[in-house]
C-alpha cells in the first residue's frame, strides 16, 4: 500500500514517513501543494494524508482537485490539520474527505484512521465483490 504525505512541516512529514515505512507502507512526500497534486496524479497512491496549510496553493486546492478529478477520485484522503478557523473547516467538510483530524496528532490514533479508511476501500473494490450463482 502506497500513501502520500502532504505537509510542509519537516518534522512531521518526516517522521510519519518514518513510522508509516515501520508498518510496511510505501511512502510519498510532497512538502507543498503542487507537488501534491502532482504526485498524486502520477502515483496513484492508495491514501492521501493531506495538511491543509501548505506553500503552493492549499491543501483544499488539493482536496477539491482530488474528489472532482475521474482518475483520482477514487483516492481517500484523510485531513491533517492545525487550523481553527471554522469557514476553512467548513468548506474542507463540504468536500467529503474519509476524516479531519487536528494536529497535534498521537500517531495511535492516525493509524487507527489509516486501517479504517484502507479497510473501507478494500471492501469497496469492485473486484471485492462475490456473485453467487442462482441467487437474486
Amino acid at each position: 500500500m502506497r500513501i502520500l504525505v502532504a505537509d510542509d512541516d519537516l518534522i512531521l512529514s518526516r517522521l510519519l514517513e518514518h513510522r508509516l515505512a515501520e508498518r510496511e507502507y510505501e511512502v510519498l512526500v510532497a512538502h507543498d501543494a503542487l507537488q501534491a497534486w502532482q504526485l498524486a496524479r502520477r502515483d496513484l497512491p492508495d491514501l492521501v494524508l493531506l495538511d491543509i496549510n501548505m506553500p503552493g496553493g492549499t491543501g483544499l486546492t488539493v482536496l477539491q482537485r482530488l474528489k472532482s478529478n475521474l482518475r483520482v477520485r477514487g483516492i481517500p484522503v484523510i485531513v491533517l490539520t492545525a487550523t481553527e478557523d471554522e469557514s476553512l473547516l467548513l468548506k474542507v467538510q463540504a468536500e467529503h474527505p474519509e476524516a479531519v483530524l487536528h494536529k497535534p496528532i498521537r500517531f495511535e490514533d492516525l493509524a487507527r484512521e489509516i486501517n479504517r479508511v484502507l479497510a473501507a476501500r478494500e471492501l469497496a473494490k469492485p473486484e471485492r465483490l462475490v456473485v453467487q450463482k442462482g441467487k437474486a
